[in-house]
């Protein structure tokens, strides 16, 4: 049976790894389905000038754990700092709540104050054992 400060380590890995362009240096918390998916979001984000980073991760509850046979899924309650920076402003970092166009656009208008807030969020992981090892399958992040 799989330990909560293993899947803890993971769910870290993972969310700090958002923060890089290069997802291949953690290819190892990855399975090769999340690797995929994860690699179209950054190339997406980088032919529209953004750069997504997720930071100060505190994991606060891991609940509602299923196996069922190599697959694991788990509700993650955690808080974090959420950033949107765009490359022609690069120094200016934005909190999106929502993807909503009103939204976005107050985003635009109002840069982050200097101490950025917590957001809180319950996501949904699966984890599956892949080449040996325990990987993320998917995730679900209300972050952004």
């Amino acid at each position: 049976m799989i330990k909560t400060d293993e899947i803890e380590a993971l769910v870290l890995a993972v969310l700090s790894s958002w923060n890089q362009s290069k997802l291949y240096q953690n290819s190892q918390f990855y399975s090769k389905n999340l690797l995929k998916k994860q690699d179209k979001h950054i190339v997406h984000n980088d032919m529209y000038g953004k750069k997504e980073s997720i930071f100060d991760i505190q994991i606060e509850g891991i609940n509602n754990l299923h196996q069922f046979k190599n697959k694991i899924t788990v509700e993650i309650s955690l808080k974090a700092k959420y950033s949107l920076s765009f490359d022609e402003n690069d120094s200016l970092m934005y909190l999106v709540t929502s993807r909503s166009m009103s939204s976005y656009n107050e985003m635009l208008k109002n840069p982050l104050p200097e101490r950025q807030t917590y957001q809180k969020d319950v996501q949904k992981w699966e984890f599956v054992i892949e080449e040996n090892l325990f990987k993320v399958n998917k995730f679900s992040s209300n972050l952004k």
